[in-house]
């Protein structure tokens, strides 16, 4: 590892008890292809190494052999633009839902800039019935350059809207939350009381084979955190609201290897089943926003006492203490507050973000290995885990790295040829994705099962696999599509996001 990766894969291991040494963790350092003035690749390149730990490290406590771990630095940066290399049949999947006006980068009256994000179409028509605007760009524009920040800051905030102003990462620094967050370490971790061991089963094909997570969560980090679980074995259930917006390109290609439910937790014979599911679970990953699963009357103290040895994670864009606490955040935000959106616009004729999901999934892999790391301690230690990653603080781990010039290389077809598998679902079509981003020399990362929509399985019948360890065959291959040709192939330095304005 170089010291960027070191720093971050040491900061995160030892945070977490995490034992294996930098030097066993083989990198292959391979160039990026984003531009912007960010140690962008080797922050990543860390995180993913330190993964990579934590499956090595359960794996080897549930009877598997010890083995070699490889991280290839340009594999890893693609982690952050993966849905744009997601393909049925050899066509892109991805689509445009989140390319709105609202979406974007806006000018105050009094000449500050922020960043709003309306991607659910409930957050957009609260901000374009705020700022009485219709719904395209210069409308907003004009509407917005009426109001003040500090009244837009505040309003929003009561009514539960998404945006942040745009600072430097000095003023994001000075700033009460940014202050709060710096105390914290990138995962928090957190044992809570004195029930007895629940032992891990011993593995025998991937290290996570068998362990029950419930997965509530959207867009981007929480289900990008399950996916790579049931990439290493997890058996997934991912619930979802009825009710709630579906993004359904980011959510489908986070969907391999899971069963997609749909429960109403409002709802008693749903919220039953959530209870019973969560008698027998490993972990819950909780994506909604702060307070949300106590106001759904599963509080700390009720979950304890529904199963004693569960790890609860939770993502949240900034954290448990400081003002911000309680608001609500997007990757965008988080960007833009902490200042790499400032750091990415330099040298630009206008406001630019980064060119990939640095922050959600980077904390998606972040909420996997606090995961994991929980449930190697709590084999140790017994009683009740909580985890809780945040999107800016991330944001602030990779501000503080020493950024290197190096060549860029723009993602073309050679590294199609090089990361892309296919996997053939039930139905005889063939779904082209990114490969495991994590490399073990001796348990191959696979799915069991190709990607679904939510509400494939029924929400009551549905339970934990009889078998989960399955038969140990690698359900994926080498892309053979690709030889053929990629629709919509995306070539370049990532994703331009809607919101570079």
């Amino acid at each position: 590892m170089n010291i960027n990766q070191r720093k971050v894969y040491q900061h995160i291991t030892e945070t977490l008890n995490l034992s294996t040494p930098a030097s066993d963790i083989n990198v292959i350092q391979t160039p990026t292809y984003l531009k912007e003035n960010l140690a962008t690749a080797d922050y990543i390149t860390g995180v993913i190494a330190a993964f990579g730990a934590s499956l090595e490290e359960i794996g080897e406590l549930r009877g598997l052999p010890k083995q070699n771990v490889t991280v290839d630095r340009r594999h890893a940066t693609i982690s952050l633009n993966d849905p744009a290399y997601h393909y049925l049949n050899g066509t892109l999947i991805l689509g445009g839902e989140i390319e709105v006006p609202v979406n974007s980068i806006q000018q105050s009256k009094d000449g500050q800039w922020m960043c709003m994000n309306g991607a659910y179409p409930h957050l957009r028509d609260g901000i374009l019935n705020y700022f009485d605007s219709a719904n395209n760009y210069q409308s907003l524009s004009d509407q917005v350059a009426k109001v003040d920040i500090a009244k837009i800051e505040a309003d929003f905030e009561e009514q539960g809207l998404c945006m942040a102003p745009l600072y430097t990462p000095e003023q994001w620094r000075e700033h009460p939350q940014g202050q709060a967050m710096a105390k914290h370490p990138l995962v928090l971790m957190d044992h809570q009381g004195n029930a007895k061991s629940k032992k891990l089963t011993q593995a025998k094909h991937r290290p996570l084979e068998g362990l029950k997570i419930i997965d509530v969560t959207h867009v981007v980090a929480g289900p990008w955190s399950t996916r790579q679980l049931s990439e290493y074995g997890a058996d997934v259930i991912s619930i979802r609201n009825p009710e709630f917006p579906f993004l359904y390109p980011v959510i489908f290609e986070q969907s391999y290897g899971k069963k997609q439910i749909q429960l109403d937790l409002k709802q008693q014979q749903h919220k039953d089943k959530f209870t019973e599911l969560l008698k027998d679970a490993d972990a819950l990953v909780w994506g909604y926003g702060p307070n949300s699963l106590e106001r759904l009357g599963f509080d700390q103290e009720t979950l304890m006492e529904i199963n004693p040895n569960l790890v609860v994670t939770q993502i949240s864009a900034y954290g448990p203490t400081g003002p911000w606490s309680k608001r609500k955040g997007w990757e965008q935000l988080a960007q833009t507050c902490t200042g790499m959106t400032h750091i990415a616009s330099q040298g630009r004729d206008q406001h630019h973000l980064v060119g990939a999901l640095a922050l959600d999934f980077s904390t998606g892999f972040l909420a996997a290995i606090g995961t994991i790391s929980a449930l190697i301690q709590r084999e140790k230690k017994g009683g009740f885990w909580n985890v809780e990653t945040m999107l800016a603080r991330s944001a602030m781990e990779l501000l503080s790295l020493d950024v290197h010039k190096e060549e860029v290389v723009p993602i073309s077809m050679a590294d199609m040829r090089e990361y892309l598998i296919d996997q053939t679902s039930e139905s005889g079509s063939v779904f082209t994705r990114i490969m495991p981003y994590v490399q073990l020399s001796e348990t191959p990362a696979y799915c069991q099962t190709g990607p679904s929509v939510m509400g494939s399985h029924d929400p009551i019948a549905t339970t934990w696999s009889d078998d989960p360890a399955g038969n140990g065959v690698v359900t994926h291959r080498p892309s053979e599509v690709v030889n053929r040709g990629l629709f919509g192939f995306m070539p370049g330095y990532g994703h331009e996001d809607i919101m570079h304005r």
